[in-house]
């Protein structure tokens, strides 16, 4: 059985997602990044940079959230474009927004939510809300006309993007400038495993 190490509520909810949308009997098996449960022996044997999310498939481990659903999607042939044209657009969108969307949603996270008051920084806020622009720009360009990022059907790289974007709902980010993305992430949204994989978000954050 396939086996997510992690919290749902992190970078973990991805793989949570993607097990979830796999259809198949998988454990979820907590770690909170918070309280230092990633780093445990047991935990930096399977990841030793002390991240999740982790999975264990058979004697199979693997780390990093978009290289463990590219692997599951390709894997279980679950979300997995036929062509390979489109697998490498998978990989493009999913290493896009590793690297455009990420850094300042988690940078802006940081500094109005998580970081302690007096450590806030409001000037970095402001820089990665202005950093946001040119990609939100880009992801609703390429969504112009269509349903999902490689078409009609949802894909992993829908998947994948979305996850980081999801973020963005923490601190209520004004989609209004970009409506192919507002409307595209509710159609992600609003996905049987992606709901689930919400609910265990919230049921492992009120715990």
């Amino acid at each position: 059985m396939l086996k997510v190490y992690g919290a749902p509520y992190s970078r973990a909810g991805r793989a949570v997602w993607m097990a979830e949308e796999l259809g198949e009997p998988y454990e979820l098996i907590s770690k909170n990044p918070r309280t230092g449960e990633t780093r445990a022996p047991e935990m930096l044997a399977l990841n030793p940079n002390g991240h999740v999310p982790v999975i264990e498939d058979g004697d199979f481990v693997l780390w990093e959230s978009m290289a463990i659903n590219l692997y599951l999607a390709q894997k279980r042939n679950k979300l997995w474009p036929s062509g390979v044209e489109d697998q490498a657009l998978a990989s493009q969108w999913s290493f896009w927004v590793m690297t455009e969307v990420e850094p300042p949603l988690i940078s802006i996270l940081m500094n109005s939510m998580f970081l302690p008051e007096d450590q806030r920084d409001a000037g970095a806020v402001t820089k990665g809300m202005e950093a946001l622009k040119a990609p939100m720009t880009v992801l609703n360009a390429a969504l112009d006309g269509k349903e999902y990022l490689l078409g009609k059907a949802f894909s992993v790289a829908d998947l994948n993007v979305c996850s980081v974007l999801g973020f963005a709902h923490y601190f209520q980010f004004d989609f209004a400038p970009y409506p192919n993305v507002g409307a595209w992430l509710q159609r992600c949204a609003s996905r049987p495993a992606h709901q689930k994989m919400t609910e265990l978000a919230q049921q492992a954050m009120a715990a």
